[in-house]
């Protein structure tokens, strides 16, 4: 599958948000992350960096 992990930046360093995200939806400086169960979680911030090949995404706040 191609699940990802999303981490977050918030100049102290990196921490995990939230794992098996399948969609992300950006409206402003809101990112909305759902799971493969449909688990929903948002982040204020924007996306940095996007590794496919690792499948992580990185928001700075």
């Amino acid at each position: 599958m191609c699940e990802s992990r999303v981490l977050i930046d918030s100049g102290g360093g990196r921490e995990l948000l939230m794992e098996d995200v399948v969609r992300v939806e950006i409206t402003g400086d809101d990112v909305k992350l759902t799971g493969i169960f449909g688990e929903v979680r948002h982040a204020k911030g924007r996306i940095k960096e996007i590794d496919l090949l690792k499948h992580t995404i990185l928001i700075v706040t």
